[in-house]
């Protein structure tokens, strides 16, 4: 990145207002903040302006919450993966606040979204498809009756020819839907998701992500910034470093067993013919089928009790249900359990283990090795990207020494951009999470439930 005055700087390169009367109002000058967020369980982008208006321009043109915003956002050296929303323009949305400051100025947050986001909520799709999902969703996207997306679609090959049927639903809801049915064609992996960063909507499962490379280094340690003869700091130094973090203690027992993420069961019946088929998932056991982004599970498979059962040996705590009909076809049955230990599964998924494959991993993600970090931002790194962490050894800093389960690489997740007008600087506040380890959490066998001395049991008489 030679050629940038320091880490961080961006070019605010377009700001405007196109309103609904008409009128193009530019807002550069006004603008004190912009904040873009990102999310890979998200399918929109959102997004906040927070604007410093003197002499009431906003107050005469007027913004009612139906004005779309047109920006382009770059990293110098960078102009060619740029964020540029001038033509695939922001829906602003609503107006959040207004507060008279000095000078009788009005400061003015806007939250503007994809106007994707808009349509979806205004549309219903009623169709059936005959394709393969990724066709159908590709279709939903670019029907100008439903999502009439123009942007940069990736999106990732699936298995098989489906016919669907959309029962007058929301476009979002229905790609949610056929999203938790989708095969890889590539990885015959259940693990897809559907979103959209400053890159374009992906419909893309986590071993395509995981595939496509590392984008940046990052070291949570005290970096030298300064090289031997600068008077200033490299940038380049700069973009490594991470400003802060936080290690997120997730990781949840309870929730993880109770959720199916280490063990669950699949049963279907078929109430015609009076029989069922049971199909039984174990976290270890099943480790290994498709690629995930280390060797290694993020829990070890130690005995746990008398019987040599590990923490992915109870299937039951998590049960699917799923309905078949004689000829083979599916049931919309419906099956309601307060307690939580049951779950349907929506017609049209497969008996096989895919869906508590798919279960176990989103669960895998949000209870597993997570990170949240402040990063130096640039406007080439976005949601659903790999990046790669070095973490050095608690009290240990400028030593070689790294931690050998955190140190590795990560998936983001999700991302805030923050840019700031007032000293010029773009900050990347993101969440980033990994499925696996690159070392092997030390397994003891021997290892047992501790249990304290038999007691006794007293029997009262009453008189």
């Amino acid at each position: 990145m030679s050629g940038i005055a320091y880490a961080g700087e961006y070019d605010l390169r377009e700001m405007k207002i196109l309103t609904s009367a008409g009128n193009v109002l530019d807002i550069k000058n006004l603008v004190q903040v912009i904040e873009i967020f990102e999310d890979i369980n998200s399918p929109a982008l959102t997004g906040s302006l927070t604007l410093l208006d003197i002499d009431n321009i906003l107050e005469n043109a007027p913004i009612i919450g139906q004005e779309y915003l047109s920006l382009v956002i770059s990293t110098p050296t960078l102009e060619d993966i740029r964020m540029d929303f001038g033509k695939n323009v922001f829906a602003i949305h609503k107006i959040n606040q207004k507060v008279t400051g000095a000078n009788n100025a009005q400061i003015v947050t806007l939250s503007f979204c994809s106007p994707e986001l808009l349509r979806s909520n205004r549309t219903r799709v009623s169709k059936s498809y005959t394709d393969t999902i990724d066709k159908t969703i590709e279709n939903v996207v670019r029907d100008i009756r439903y999502l009439n997306s123009k942007k940069r679609l990736f999106i990732e090959p699936t298995s098989g020819i489906r016919k669907v049927i959309s029962p007058n639903i929301r476009p979002y809801t229905f790609i949610n839907n056929l999203k938790e049915e989708a095969l890889s064609a590539r990885y015959s992996s259940p693990h897809f998701f559907f979103f959209e960063n400053t890159k374009g909507i992906h419909f893309k499962s986590l071993q395509s992500m995981y595939e496509a490379g590392v984008v940046g280094v990052f070291n949570t340690g005290d970096l030298e910034s300064l090289q031997p003869g600068e008077k200033r700091p490299n940038p380049v130094n700069e973009f490594e470093r991470v400003l802060d973090y936080q290690i997120n203690s997730n990781r949840d027992m309870l929730l993880s067993s109770r959720g199916g993420m280490l063990g669950s069961n699949i049963i279907q019946y078929n109430p015609y013919q009076k029989n069922y088929v049971k199909k039984e998932f174990r976290y270890f056991d099943d480790f290994n089928d498709f690629p995930t982004i280390d060797e290694n599970p993020i829990y070890n498979d130690s005995f746990i009790d008398e019987e040599d059962n590990t923490i992915g040996d109870f299937t039951d705590a998590k049960i699917h249900l799923h309905a078949s009909s004689s000829s083979g076809g599916t049931s919309d049955t419906s099956y309601d359990d307060p307690n939580n230990l049951y779950s349907y599964q929506r017609s049209g998924i497969a008996s096989d283990n895919s869906f508590s494959h798919r279960q176990s991993k989103m669960l895998e993600l949000n209870f597993g090795v997570n990170i949240t970090m402040k990063i130096t931002g640039y406007t080439a790194i976005a949601a659903g990207q790999m990046i790669e962490i070095l973490m050095p050894i608690e009290g240990r800093v400028h030593e070689k020494e790294f931690d050998e389960y955190m140190t590795g690489k990560y998936l983001i997740t999700s991302m805030k951009h923050v840019f700031s007008q007032a000293d010029k600087k773009h900050e990347i506040i993101l969440n980033a999470c990994k499925d696996s380890l690159p070392k092997q959490y030390p397994i003891n066998k021997n290892s047992r439930e501790p249990s304290g001395d038999q007691e006794t049991t007293l029997e009262l008489t009453y008189t």
